[in-house]
């Protein structure tokens, strides 16, 4: 882990001292103001009984891919150029479509490299809008507070593609999210996390219509050599070379009410979420939930009858079902470890200790044993 980097940046984003301090951290002190954009949208209130969850990346769900393609169509990039080296086509992504871990690697690396800007995330953070979430979308618009559309998002995620899982803790006087990695991102993360930051800051506006703060950003990576992109952005501290990435919001900001709040139109629009959600799950099979289950939760492989909890169904009920579809929960374990412990040692610089840690093994001689029975071969020979 290298040395934690400490800077104070004035308004002009020049750096006026700097050092090195275990507490370091880059003090963003200007006065430039967010730069909104004017809202104008539009909501079919219909409650339509038939509407497929196929559709689910189209009106009635984000489909995060499709939002690239469309905001680097918008830069002059072509779709097959975004999509090079992922083996996929424009039409093979439409509807809800969920992404390998290497699929949103690589779409990321190409949009930075296409564009030449390490700040793409910043960007197209502040480019989201609320129709790019479909039906989540207008739930959260018609929401009474941001408490509330914070909760809807959170609660129907499968309509919304992370490529993080963000962990809020909210309380009278904090206000923190901390931002985990669903696919191993490695040097990409920076990518990840000012997305999240800058798309959190341009909804928040656009369903409020007033200035949302962000107090503090706290990142695992390093500081960038230009940092007046953070200044006119963020505008706030940013410590670098953290052991986690966490923000903090200023929760006198949570119950700001939201502009066009309608119950009505809440009601009608929670109701179509409850609708696709339950047609997405069901479409999918119990093996495909679990691992989806243990790929969101880093760190965390629960005993059998823990997935049994948090799928809500009984621990016979889930081995019988698995038995059924020809495999067996220890299986679906192995190989998702294995998976991510394949991707962690080809793109993270994480010792063994360190993703063995990840995927639940307290003795890093128990996970070199894991890995040589999943493989055939020793940790040292993917290094």
């Amino acid at each position: 882990m290298n040395s934690e980097q400490s800077l104070t940046v004035s308004s002009d984003g020049r750096s006026m001292t700097g050092g090195v301090s275990m507490d370091g951290g880059i003090s963003l002190a200007s006065t430039i103001p967010f730069k909104g954009v004017k809202r104008s949208c539009s909501l079919n209130e219909q409650n339509s009984a038939d509407m497929d969850a196929d559709m689910a990346g189209g009106q009635l769900g984000g489909n995060r891919i499709v939002f690239y393609l469309a905001r680097m169509r918008a830069r002059g990039f072509s779709s097959q150029e975004v999509l090079s080296g992922t083996g996929l086509t424009e039409e093979q992504i439409q509807g809800f479509f969920l992404g390998s871990s290497a699929v949103y690697r690589q779409i990321i690396s190409n949009m930075i490299r296409l564009t030449g800007n390490e700040f793409i995330g910043v960007e197209l953070g502040a480019e989201f809008k609320i129709s790019d979430f479909g039906v989540l979308g207008y739930a959260s618009l018609s929401s009474s507070t941001l408490r509330q559309s914070r909760r809807v998002l959170a609660q129907y995620c499968l309509l919304n593609q992370h490529i993080i899982r963000p962990v809020s803790t909210i309380t009278e006087k904090l206000w923190l999210v901390e931002i985990l990695e669903i696919h191993p991102l490695d040097n990409l993360i920076a990518f990840a996390v000012e997305e999240y930051v800058s798309r959190a800051m341009e909804l928040a506006f656009h369903l409020t219509n007033r200035y949302f703060p962000v107090l503090e950003m706290r990142v695992t990576y390093d500081a960038p050599s230009d940092l007046s992109v953070y200044q006119e952005r963020f505008n706030c501290p940013i410590y670098f070379n953290q052991k986690k990435n966490v923000i903090r919001f200023d929760p006198d900001h949570i119950d700001d009410p939201i502009s066009l709040a309608n119950p009505e139109v809440f009601r009608i629009c929670e109701q179509q979420c409850q609708l696709i959600s339950s047609k997405i799950s069901k479409r999918d099979s119990l093996e495909r939930k679990v691992r989806d289950m243990l790929i969101s939760r880093p760190g965390n492989f629960p005993p059998v009858d823990d997935m049994a909890d948090l799928l809500a169904i009984k621990p016979r009920t889930l081995r019988r079902q698995l038995q059924a579809e020809g495999i067996s929960y220890q299986q679906i374990l192995d190989e998702t470890r294995r998976d991510l412990a394949l991707q962690y040692l080809e793109y993270t610089a994480l010792t063994p200790k360190e993703i063995g840690f990840l995927l639940g093994y307290n003795d890093v001689s128990n996970f070199r044993r894991a890995f040589r029975s999943w493989t055939g071969s020793k940790l040292s020979d993917y290094r």
